[in-house]
């Protein structure tokens, strides 16, 4: 369960990165997404600044869980974007997104644990 957790950890961190890397580079698909939700450029812009904000925090392990709680409400306002675009496959996908950021919390508080 140990290794599970520290891979969703890693995935977790790199899609925090890539997905806002790719709205900071205001990839027009991200953008047209965030739109349906009344999103302009600039705010799609933003939300991505705090997705790589907290991919980062997700690296060290003192920040850890202060980035997964803040990737967790931006990748739940991804997942809103993406059913308000009637992507409903790929908006249940995005719901796990918001699982493996909460699970990082759930390993980093394990580990907090095993230290007392």
């Amino acid at each position: 369960m140990k290794l599970l957790l520290t891979i969703n950890w890693i995935l977790t961190t790199l899609l925090s990165i890539s997905t806002g890397l790719f709205k900071l580079l205001q990839q027009e698909a991200d953008i047209q997404l965030f739109e349906k939700i009344g999103f302009n450029a600039t705010a799609t812009t933003i939300v991505g600044l705090v997705q790589l904000i907290g991919g980062i925090l997700l690296i060290p392990s003192k920040t850890r869980k202060i980035g997964a709680y803040i990737m967790i409400p931006t990748f739940i306002l991804a997942s809103i974007a993406v059913f308000a675009n009637g992507m409903t496959s790929f908006g249940v996908v995005s719901i796990l997104f918001i699982v493996m950021a909460y699970l990082v919390i759930v390993r980093e508080n394990a580990i907090q644990r095993e230290t007392l």
